[in-house]
């Protein structure tokens, strides 16, 4: 259990964790001189950890860094001043930081022992309607250790902080310095997880590599370390020193590597001696052990008043590491008091509609600290889906952890997203609608293409969740694919009688001379019809994919370019390089028109031109199908594709 001072300066904080533990915190040569604690200190005894925070008005931000990691606080109050000042912005800050246990110590009791009963009631009443409130007050003092065993056995009835093991290992770095023959060591709570030596993780938000030489967890040489417990990590990587680690940093699992420049969060002001916060206001926010100024915008309102609270937008003016969950705790622009605090909902928003109503609905969702009751509210909210990876990674979700974290909502995982069922019939049905319409209007047409599918829904989801989708809707039969189009099973391309006719005579025509076909013009005069006719019905064949317009009134059988493609290929393998004089004279149909080919197939894709030799791309080979594929010479049942 991790055990945190707070209380005002000069109050005995030190001088009673000594008087606990046998350590004086106080370890540099400033707090010796002054006899006050202006850094974080540490001590041990048996499986309880202390951190010792300054007491100073002008060293909050420091108690902050140490306060953020503790269990179990320990107020302090010396007798004979009683409460002031910090005494009640430290409570403040416990409370803000959600520690909900501790034991109040009234220290000094050998000097003023008849105040005793009158400064525990100013603090009954001061601790009502906090976490602190039943707390166990007791006398006690450090120089006679009249009530030491008493407050220790107090400290020992609380319990530990309920961790989560199952996350990605997580540690706030509060520390860091280098020790004679062992290097780098950096100090902190493990707030999730694990960490083992040699394990390999980041520095974060930096993203510097590390590995984990030695540990100790507890001020105890160990193999691993656990959530909950104050660990030193002795650790090594390619450009670490002291002077690239902050405090505030992370050592972390690379999969929850993502520092952040803006939070949704729920924040509340404090009731007392607090003003309004207004649209935009600077404050300093503290997360964790870091310290950066933010601007907040307040999504539901544009006022926040003392004592309420509301959903905002935190934009950091420098990337932290944060996840979902984390306390956080603000001050005024000149960090002169603490105005209030909150807990961060979502570290990874969108960076547009912020404020529209389905965004905030999914915020209010997400606002649930159980992810199962969180991933259901958010499905149960409009559109019905959220990206999965900034969900999962903000929550600290193991990957091995995804299939159980999906069936216990239930969750439909597909192409990045994760969708309620309901979401999904109300997709499928839009679907099978979206292209029962396209091929009403065009039934000359095979389908319809997936991203023009996708931008004819009323509800959009992104382009990689949409594929997700699709396939689920062909594996199930709903659609069914032709090459790059979409469409119901039962349809089936119909032309016109005299689109029927004139590609009846044009075929063996084009096929004739596959790789030299006659153009419109010399179609229309063999046939004797309009050149405007027979266009328009080979501009059809090829939107319904049996014919390709490599050049202007230039129409290929749609296996023909594909077997060109074939040669291309073949043509270019002896050194990898093709010529338009090499591919011309396997096609046998002049420089001219294999010149056209070529730059047709630069447009597709197929070749990368660079002066006078292309080089062809094996992946884009399947472009037009496979070479010898005659579904589209298919000219009276109207199936080819």
């Amino acid at each position: 259990m991790i055990i945190g001072t707070a209380g005002h300066v000069d109050h005995g904080k030190t001088a009673l964790v000594k008087a606990l533990t046998g350590v004086n915190t106080d370890r540099l040569a400033e707090e010796k001189r002054r006899g006050i604690s202006i850094d974080l200190g540490y001590a041990y005894a048996g499986e309880l950890g202390f951190i010792d925070v300054p007491g100073h008005e002008r060293l909050i931000h420091t108690m902050l860094a140490g306060a953020s990691g503790i269990d179990t606080a320990l107020l302090v109050v010396a007798l004979p001043e009683g409460i002031r000042p910090q005494t009640r912005e430290h409570l403040q800050i416990l409370s803000l930081l959600g520690i909900g246990q501790g034991v109040v110590a009234l220290t000094k009791c050998d000097l003023a022992a008849d105040r005793i009963q009158e400064v525990g009631a100013a603090l009954r009443a001061l601790l009502a309607g906090t976490a602190l409130a039943k707390a166990p007050v007791i006398p006690v003092s450090a120089v006679s250790g009249q009530g030491v065993d008493r407050l220790r056995d107090a400290l020992l009835a609380c319990a530990p902080a309920v961790r989560s093991l199952a996350g990605y290992p997580r540690l706030a770095v509060d520390r860091a310095f280098t020790l004679s023959g062992a290097g780098l060591v950096v100090t902190g709570t493990l707030v999730s997880g694990r960490i083992a030596v040699d394990d390999r993780l980041l520095l974060s938000p930096s993203g510097l590599e590390l590995r984990v030489r030695g540990l100790h967890a507890q001020n105890k040489a160990a193999a691993e370390a656990r959530a909950g417990q104050r660990v030193a990590l002795n650790i090594t990587g390619a450009r670490l020193s002291k002077e690239v680690v902050t405090r505030g940093d992370w050592v972390l699992h690379p999969a929850i590597h993502a520092p952040v420049a803006a939070v949704d969060a729920r924040i509340s002001l404090l009731a007392d001696n607090v003003r309004a916060l207004r649209q935009d206001a600077r404050v300093h926010l503290h997360l964790g052990a870091a310290h950066v100024m933010a601007r907040v915008s307040l999504l539901e309102r544009d006022r926040l008043d003392p004592a309420e609270a509301a959903l905002v937008r935190l934009t950091l003016q420098q990337p932290i590491g944060a996840l979902a969950g984390d306390r956080i705790v603000l001050r005024d622009t000149g960090a002169t008091r603490t105005i209030g605090g909150g807990v961060v909902v979502d570290p990874f928003p969108p960076r547009r509609g912020r404020r529209i109503p389905a965004r905030l609905a999914q915020l209010r969702a997400l606002d649930e600290p159980d992810l199962v009751k969180a991933l259901r509210a958010a499905l149960a909210a409009a559109p019905g889906w959220t990206e999965a990876a900034p969900l999962l990674r903000g929550r600290n979700v193991r990957d091995a952890d995804r299939v159980a974290l999906v069936g216990s909502v239930p969750a439909i995982d597909a192409g990045g997203l994760l969708l309620s069922p309901g979401a999904v019939e109300r997709l499928r049905g839009a679907v099978v609608a979206a292209l029962t319409a396209a091929h009403r209007a065009s039934p000359e047409l095979p389908g319809l293409q997936p991203e023009r599918l996708r931008l004819s829904l009323n509800e959009r989801p992104t382009a990689a969740g949409f594929t997700g989708i699709m396939q689920l809707l062909l594996r199930d039969g709903t659609i069914a694919q032709d090459g790059p189009w979409l469409r119901l099973p039962g349809h089936r391309i119909a032309l016109s009688a005299q689109d029927e006719t004139i590609w009846s005579a044009a075929l063996p025509l084009i096929a004739a001379e596959r790789f030299r076909p006659p153009r419109v013009r010399d179609l229309a005069t063999v046939l004797r019809l309009p050149d405007a006719a027979v266009r328009a019905t080979l501009k059809r064949l090829a939107r319904m994919g049996r014919l390709v317009e490599v050049a202007p009134d230039h129409f290929f059988l749609r296996q023909t370019v594909a077997e060109m493609a074939a040669v291309a290929a073949d043509a270019a393998a002896a050194d990898g390089t093709l010529t338009a004089a090499s591919f011309r004279d396997r096609l046998d149909n002049g420089r001219k028109v294999a010149i056209l080919i070529l730059e047709f197939f630069d447009k597709a894709g197929v070749t990368v031109r660079s002066g006078d030799v292309r080089r062809v791309r094996i992946d884009r080979l399947g472009l037009f199908g496979a070479a010898g594929d005659d579904r589209t010479l298919d000219n009276g049942s109207g199936r080819g594709a």
